[in-house]
């Protein structure tokens, strides 16, 4: 708002450099809300990470714990940096405007491409946290500014971006506090979240309560609405040297109903990269850096025709093509794609020059021109297809079904522009089952599988049957939501019995090697009678075993039954002192006891034990008669690794790719080249952190082992690649405005 109705004044009024007595006020009732919101968000967080943590892997678990100690350690920090950015933004609203200075910070360009996947994520999801939470309290908002700006007397324009009160400003707020926090990337994306839930939850409530604190120090109290601002005029369209997180309607649909707020901030980020490559039309068609088009196609702004960033000298040549004329189009080429083949529609030539060409055909040859929110859609859902379509969780013939799916989602958010900011559309819900379903198929199936058939049956519906009615999408998604789950019921219920079975092997494996271990360590390499030999590694190694498969190595009984190996490995050394052989005389009885008592408790054979403990006995009564008995040296069970040839192994041993496997939780998928086909196996079981790892196809069957590190080395041999399974759409909405930002940022500097 550039301007707004002058009323009598106020008391309390500004002064240059003071706040007003009533922001003040607001500032101190927003303060005392927000950071009391905050508190509780925090006494939350411990019992929310917690709960988190018991769901994770021991190697992940810790990930949390880390964050619970370090929010204990930082609270009062974080609070107080929380609240004192706060009061710093209403400080920075009332500074005079001559204070501000234009000049800025020099930027090292060649930093400008070290754009971290963390903070692309982290800025995301705050730009995300901002619109949700905006969406709730926008009428309100834009009240609250018209108020603050009659307290400057119109001297100073309250915005989106200096109103101290906006949900971005508030999670700015919060954000500039986390960054100084010793957390990863997980850990601080779940904080965010629990900041979302606790405190911009409240976003609604708190603006409504700075507008109730100006109603009550008479702040226009009667206005319900804000004025409307004046259309911008031509050409006073934001340029690229402002911020770039704003969100404005453009010109030529300033101000639209239709126009949603994440919609109005890709606008922007397409509208500054046009004006920085000459004019409002931007490129040959009007259309965003990285959307290539031959088609000779215009774009309107605010009346007039515009290509190749000038305007159109004989307007009268050009063809106006309103939304619904365009929907038409489309909707005829959607006929035309219903009878291509799969093969014939992948080599056709891009959307805009079918549009062009159909439009020449049905109007006779002109230059058409686009309204800018439809050209700005054809572009964005372009640049979503372009990075769906180059995505590696999907195989090749997945993602040409997906592809032909280019039309009617473009015609989706044509309709309805929400669909870019929309989690739970039905389109985008749909198109998300799919590709989660897609990432799955294992191309050595076959188009015959039944997977892919219901896939291929999906896309066709779309295909033949929408044309504006969005519950399609709605009844699609219920019906292949149902075949997958059952499906996915199926395979888990093998799936369990793979994972059962091999952690069960695993253990096992593990508990006859440690058991091994323990009576190498103390008979091998020794002399000893074969009796004890027998007894140790025939009988009483099958009571360890069975012990540190039930009780564990870490138990009381497990600690017993080792001491009894020291005990008769002790008992048939060759004693001389009068000292040991009266502890043997004591020892001898016991230990048969003993021996006998574990024996029987495993059923081990009767006979064979009676002959093992009178042999035994035998030997402790010659040596307590001073006579030398039989021995035999003793070899160990598990002889060593024979030695290998010095080789430089092909990663080391902590290379982040092998702690990142040992860190994988059931459910991830894998890519595997198979003499050049590619396979697609499910992590069924992570044993023991990445000593043992099993792999199932979809059905649930056994198909792959790996280790955590022949794992990382075929990872970094690329024979083998992690699937990405989150949300396909969401995935490149988020790869697309970070695209965006950095050739905008590029562009700026």
């Amino acid at each position: 708002m550039s301007k707004v109705t002058q009323l009598k004044p106020v008391s309390g009024k500004a002064t240059p450099g003071s706040m007003p007595r009533p922001l003040e006020k607001v500032c101190a009732r927003y303060l005392s809300l927000s950071a009391a919101y905050l508190g509780d968000m925090l006494d939350g967080a411990d019992d929310k990470l917690f709960d988190l943590a018991e769901k994770e892997t021991d190697s992940e678990r810790e990930r949390y714990f880390e964050a619970m100690r370090e929010l204990r350690i930082q609270r009062a920090g974080l609070v107080g940096s929380f609240k004192q950015a706060i009061n710093h933004q209403f400080l920075t609203l009332a500074r005079p405007p001559e204070t501000e200075t234009l000049e800025q910070t020099p930027v090292d360009l060649d930093s400008l491409t070290l754009v971290h996947e963390d903070e692309l994520e982290t800025s995301v999801a705050l730009d995300n946290m901002a619109r949700r939470a905006r969406n709730g309290c926008n009428e309100q908002l834009k009240v609250l500014c018209h108020r603050i700006e009659y307290l400057f007397e119109s001297k100073r324009e309250v915005n989106e971006h200096n109103n101290p009160l906006e949900p971005r400003q508030l999670v700015a707020c919060f954000s500039e506090g986390l960054e100084k926090l010793s957390l990863d990337i997980k850990a601080r994306l779940i904080i965010l979240k629990l900041f979302e839930r606790e405190v911009m939850a409240e976003t609604g409530y708190l603006v409504s309560e700075a507008n109730k604190v100006l109603i009550d120090a008479g702040v226009l109290p009667e206005m319900k609405s804000a004025p409307i601002a004046p259309a911008r005029k031509p050409g006073s369209r934001l340029l690229a040297s402002q911020s770039s997180d704003s969100v404005m309607p453009t010109a030529g649909n300033a101000g639209g109903p239709s126009n949603d707020q994440m919609f109005g901030l890709l606008q922007e980020l397409l509208v500054t990269m046009r004006g920085m490559q000459g004019g409002p039309g931007g490129g040959a068609s009007g259309g965003a850096p990285g959307v290539a088009s031959e088609a000779a196609m215009a774009v309107m702004q605010n009346g007039v025709p515009y290509m190749n960033g000038a305007p159109v000298a004989n307007a009268a040549s050009v063809h106006q093509v309103s939304s619904d004329d365009l929907l038409g189009v489309l909707n005829r080429l959607q006929r035309v794609e219903r009878s291509l083949g799969e093969d014939e529609g992948e080599d056709r030539a891009d959307l805009k020059t079918d549009l062009s060409e159909l439009l020449d055909n049905e109007h006779g040859e002109a230059i058409h021109a686009l309204d800018q929110a439809d050209d700005d859609v054809i572009n964005l859902v372009a640049l979503l297809f372009d990075f769906i379509l180059d995505d590696e969780g999907l195989p090749s013939e997945i993602k040409a079904l997906i592809g032909r799916l280019q039309i009617p989602l473009l015609k989706v958010a044509i309709i309805d522009k929400t669909f870019f900011s929309n989690d739970n559309h039905e389109a985008r819900l749909l198109l998300n089952m799919l590709a989660r379903a897609g990432s799955q198929w294992d191309p050595q199936q076959g188009i015959q599988d039944d997977l892919y058939q219901r896939i291929n049956q999906a896309v066709h519906r779309i295909i033949d049957d929408y044309e504006d009615d969005a519950s399609l999408f709605s009844s699609l998604l219920q019906e292949f939501q149902q075949f997958f789950d059952n499906q996915k019921s199926r395979s888990d219920r093998v799936e369990q019995r793979v994972r059962e079975a091999e952690e069960g092997k695993a253990r096992a494996e593990q508990a006859r090697s440690e058991v091994v271990a323990v009576l190498d360590k103390r008979m091998a390499g020794r002399q000893l009678p074969d009796v004890v030999v027998r007894l140790l590694r025939q009988g009483w190694q099958q009571v360890l075993y069975l012990t540190w498969l039930r009780e564990g190595d870490d138990s009381g009984l497990w600690q017993q039954q080792v001491k009894v190996v020291d005990a008769v490995v002790w008992s048939v050394l060759e004693h001389r002192e009068q000292a040991a052989l009266e502890k043997l005389k004591d020892l001898s009885p016991k230990l048969l006891k003993t021996l006998h008592s574990g024996l029987s408790q495993i059923n081990y054979d009767a006979v064979e034990t009676k002959q093992l403990l009178v042999k035994f006995r035998d030997v402790h009564q010659q040596l307590l008669k001073g006579l030398q008995t039989e021995r035999v040296a003793v070899e160990p069970e598990q002889p060593a690794e024979p030695a290998q040839p010095e080789t430089v192994p092909e990663l080391p041993e902590n290379h982040f790719l092998v702690k990142k496997c040992s860190q994988l939780a059931p459910g991830q998928w894998i890519e595997i080249q198979d003499d050049g086909e590619p396979r697609r196996a499910k992590l069924a079981a992570n044993i023991r952190a990445g000593v043992k790892m099993v792999f199932t196809n979809r059905r649930g069957i056994k198909v792959q082992e790996f280790s955590a590190y022949t794992l990382a080395v075929a990872l970094h041999n690329g024979t083998v690649k992690l699937i990405e399974e989150g949300a396909l759409f969401d995935r490149a909405l988020e790869a697309v405005i970070g695209d965006l930002r950095r050739m905008q940022g590029n562009v700026q500097h």
